[in-house]
């Protein structure tokens, strides 16, 4: 009897560290000029974020709260989704993550997206709609997060300038 009990605590124990380091998927759909939905908040270190491209080509690329609509140094870039291609991230702390649309006029328009935002989503939506103007390059470090490219799971040439050959996976945050 004993031993069923601390077997089946041990098996419970085990399980719950198992969900805690693999993470929740977080699905976001990329179409007409916004991201669906727009933020996620309370993400965990080890979720991932899947990106879904629907109709349209876009992009979802990390900047920086100060400069929206530029891609940050470091920072991941899917390339070019075409409709059915995904991107993934996984995350790895829960320090604000800004991410936006490098196709042309997309960011300006609203195109962008945040986790962990927080009380600061509101003036990343401005800002980027804003007309704010950055450098050719932000600073992922500003945003508390790095990146790192991972497997690549898409078969994607590089066929425009905004096309990445490390489409697939990216992990993201402190290392």
């Amino acid at each position: 009897m004993l031993n069923n009990v601390l077997s089946s605590f041990l098996l419970a124990l085990l399980s719950s560290h198992l969900l805690s380091v693999n993470g929740a998927n977080h699905d976001v759909t990329l179409s007409g000029l916004s991201y669906s939905p727009n933020h996620l908040d309370s993400i965990a270190a080890g979720d991932t974020i899947t990106f879904m491209a629907s109709g349209g080509s876009h992009t979802a690329t990390q900047s920086t709260l100060e400069n929206p609509c530029v891609h940050a140094t470091g920072g991941f870039d899917s390339g070019t989704l075409s409709s059915g291609q995904t991107y993934q991230i996984t995350v790895n702390d829960t320090t604000p993550i800004w991410v936006y649309c490098m196709m042309p006029g997309h960011c300006r328009s609203g195109m962008v997206f945040a986790i962990n935002a927080g009380d600061q989503l509101t003036q990343f939506q401005q800002a980027a709609t804003g007309g704010s103007t950055g450098s050719s390059t932000g600073s992922a470090g500003s945003a508390g997060s790095t990146a790192s490219a991972g497997s690549t799971s898409s078969s994607q040439a590089p066929t425009d300038p905004y096309s990445s050959p490390n489409a697939g996976r990216t992990t993201v945050g402190d290392v």
